[in-house]
């Protein structure tokens, strides 16, 4: 399946769930979970929760874009399309790109509250986009240095979530089998 098949998958299962109406800052709240997952799998060398965790990154980034309203969400999350489709393994260090991707993450969350706290000030979702792009990229190199690619994890992540049931609980999609855990 292509990059941009995965990208168009995943924005028809956020519709089919209603995730793309929702809060873009509770999908920013999801970014940081998957996020802290994928410097868990680093951290423990495991493999296989990498390639998920930078698969389910990908999804997040996806459904935040989409809540966004963002045009060619494709130029955001596709790296052969953002311009970091180049790249050779280990150029930057993984432990490295783990804080460049922090580092775009917090500047994302800094966008938030400047749209939040301060509408007027201009150009902060496009800003929020280009951090969204790095982010990707950033991505892509460490999948790279992971020993896969990022089209990989994504079609990783897509498959385990596909077929995923759940609901909306204070404008976060839980799924179904931790819907008993939050007591719903």
């Amino acid at each position: 399946m292509s990059f941009n098949e995965l990208i168009e998958n995943v924005k028809a299962w956020s519709v089919a769930r209603e995730l793309d109406t929702a809060s873009p800052i509770k999908q920013t709240q999801k970014l940081n979970e998957e996020w802290g997952e994928l410097n868990a799998g680093k951290a423990k060398a495991d493999q296989d929760k990498l390639k998920d965790s930078v698969g389910d990154v990908l999804v997040v980034l996806t459904i935040m874009a989409q809540q966004m309203q963002f045009d060619k969400i494709e130029r955001l999350i596709n790296p052969e399309l953002t311009g970091f489709g180049h790249y050779t393994k280990n150029d930057v260090s993984t432990d490295l790109l783990l804080l460049y991707g922090t580092k775009e993450i917090g500047l994302i969350a800094s966008k938030w509250l400047e749209l939040i706290y301060n509408p007027g000030v201009i150009n902060t979702r496009t800003q929020i986009q280009f951090h969204i792009r790095n982010l990707t990229g950033i991505l892509h190199k460490l999948a790279i240095n992971e020993g896969t690619d990022i089209e990989t994890c994504f079609e990783l992540a897509w498959n385990e979530i596909k077929s995923r049931q759940g609901k909306m609980v204070n404008g976060v999609f839980v799924k179904q089998e931790d819907l008993e855990d939050v007591g719903r």
